[in-house]
């Protein structure tokens, strides 16, 4: 079934059956999204030991925003 066909179909269902779609793609999503956190978390502990940050280190992040910002205006 295409996406056009299933865009097509929404609306003739009744209100329970879209919400169990809904529901069925919310746990895909979460699903993905598990193991994006799970890399993230997994590139934090593999980077070494934590150290607090520095001023130097927000001045950099701030500048850095800034000049994304920047870019995208």
């Amino acid at each position: 079934m295409s996406k056009a066909e299933i865009l097509g179909v929404l609306p003739t269902l009744r209100p329970e059956e879209r919400q169990e779609i809904l529901d069925r793609l919310c746990d895909l999503q979460e699903a993905e999204l598990r193991t994006v956190h799970q890399e993230w978390v997994n590139e934090a502990l593999n980077s070494g030991p934590a150290r607090p940050a520095t001023t130097a280190d927000w001045q950099g992040a701030l500048e850095r925003g800034l000049a994304r910002a920047d870019k995208r205006s």
